[in-house]
């Protein structure tokens, strides 16, 4: 499955499917109650804007289906 990321040097937006995700403590909840992923998500290659390997925080990434944050 394709991520969609945006370069945080260049702000541009671009799809891979070279990730994978580390530090993953897996789904936990906040003091509100929402539960959220609780890892990172490392690019395999480099960004295709700024030749640099990007890490991502899981909730900085845009939903894959919609496009939204």
């Amino acid at each position: 499955m394709k991520l969609i990321f945006l370069c945080p040097d260049k702000n541009q937006v671009f799809e891979s499917a070279a990730y994978r995700l580390i530090e993953n403590h897996g789904i936990v909840e906040n003091r509100s109650g929402e539960k959220y992923l609780d890892a990172k998500v490392e690019l395999m290659e480099s960004c295709p804007y700024c030749g640099q390997t990007h890490i991502f925080h899981a909730n900085e990434l845009m939903c894959p289906l919609t496009g939204a944050d």
